[in-house]
C-alpha cells in the first residue's frame, strides 16, 4: 500500500458515544469544543484502530475527553489515557479547573487508568507517561510553534502505526480568517504518513476541521519536513525557561540535522520578534494603525 495515500471517507463516523455521555452528564455539552461530526470522526478512528494507550494534549474542560472515555468504554477493551494541558483553569471561565468534566466522566464510567496533568508542559511528562502511545490527539493553540513542538516531543514515544488526530485544520478559514492559526493544518499536510480525512456535510466547502494520520517508516525518514514548519513565522513565544525544556528534549531525541533546523528556526523567529518589538517602541501609534489597517482591509 502507498504509505502516503489519502483515505477519504473511509472512517465510519460514530456519534453514539457523544450522545451516551451527554445523557449521563448533560452539563458536559458546554465543555465539548468540537462539533458533532468531529467527535463522531474521532470515535470512528478509535473504533477502527482500537488503541491501548491514548495521549491527549489540550483538554479545556474535558468534554471531548469524556466522549473518548465513553467510546473506549463501549469497546470493552483495556486501555489507558493521559491528558495534558499547560493551564490549570479554563481560559473561558477561571472558576473551573481544566479537565473537570473528564474526571467526572472517568469516575462515572469507572475508568481506573485515566490520568490528568494540569499546569505542565509535555517535555516535563513524557518519561513519566512512557512509550507505547498508539493514539495521539493534538488540540491546543493552533498558532506556531504550538502543536508542531508538541508533536515532535510526543513522536519518539509513539508506536509505528500510531494514529495522530488533529483538530481545527481549517480554522484559519473560519469566520474572520486568521492566517496565523495554521499549526495543525501545516502538520497534517507536511508529515509523511497515511492520512485520513472526511467530507463534512455541515461545512461549505465540505473540507473538514478534523483530520488524522497514521505514523509509518516514512514519518521518521522525513521528520525534518515537520521541523521545517518551524522556520515559518511564529505567533507566540514560550518563556526562556520553558523553551529550554523543549530544546533539551529535542537535542536528546533527534539528530544533529534536526536540531540544527530547530535552532535556526528559533533564531530566525527571535530576530523577527526583536525587530517587531523595536518598531513598537519607536512608533507605537504607527504600529497600531498598521495592524488595524490589515485587520480592516
Amino acid at each position: 500500500m502507498d504509505k502516503g495515500i489519502y483515505h477519504i471517507d473511509s472512517i465510519q463516523p460514530d456519534l453514539s458515544p457523544r450522545r451516551e455521555i451527554l445523557e449521563k452528564i448533560p452539563e458536559i455539552s458546554k465543555t465539548i469544543k468540537m462539533y458533532d461530526i468531529d467527535s463522531a470522526f474521532i470515535c470512528g478512528l478509535l473504533e477502527r484502530f482500537r488503541p491501548k494507550k491514548i495521549l491527549e494534549v489540550g483538554v479545556f474542560g474535558g468534554g471531548t475527553t469524556a466522549v473518548i472515555l465513553q467510546c473506549m468504554k463501549d469497546l470493552g477493551e483495556p486501555f489507558e489515557m493521559y491528558s495534558v494541558d499547560v493551564a490549570k483553569h479554563e481560559h473561558v471561565d477561571f472558576t473551573f479547573e481544566v479537565g473537570y468534566m473528564a474526571e467526572q466522566a472517568a469516575k462515572l464510567l469507572e475508568v481506573s487508568d485515566y490520568h490528568l496533568y494540569k499546569g505542565k508542559y509535555l517535555p516535563q511528562l513524557m518519561d513519566q507517561i512512557g512509550g507505547g502511545i498508539d493514539f495521539l490527539i493534538l488540540d491546543t493553540v493552533h498558532i506556531l510553534p504550538g502543536e508542531i513542538l508538541d508533536f515532535l516531543v510526543a513522536y519518539p514515544y509513539l508506536t509505528n502505526g500510531a494514529v495522530v488526530c488533529l483538530h481545527d485544520i481549517r480554522q484559519n478559514h473560519v469566520a474572520n480568517p486568521d492566517s496565523r492559526r495554521i499549526a495543525t493544518n501545516a502538520l497534517f499536510n507536511s508529515v509523511a504518513a497515511e492520512k485520513y480525512i472526511f467530507s463534512d456535510p455541515t461545512r461549505t466547502p465540505d473540507y473538514p476541521n478534523t483530520g488524522a494520520f497514521v505514523v509509518n517508516e516514512d514519518t521518521s525518514r522525513y521528520i525534518n519536513n515537520v521541523f521545517g514548519i518551524l522556520t515559518l513565522s511564529w505567533s507566540s513565544f514560550l518563556d526562556e525557561e520553558v523553551m529550554s525544556l523543549y530544546k533539551s528534549f529535542l537535542r536528546k531525541h533527534y539528530t544533529v540535522e534536526s536540531v540544527w533546523i530547530f535552532e535556526h528556526a528559533l533564531a530566525l523567529n527571535l530576530e523577527s520578534k526583536m525587530r517587531k518589538d523595536r518598531q513598537i517602541r519607536r512608533s507605537p501609534l504607527k504600529w497600531i494603525a498598521n495592524k488595524l489597517s490589515k485587520i480592516l482591509s
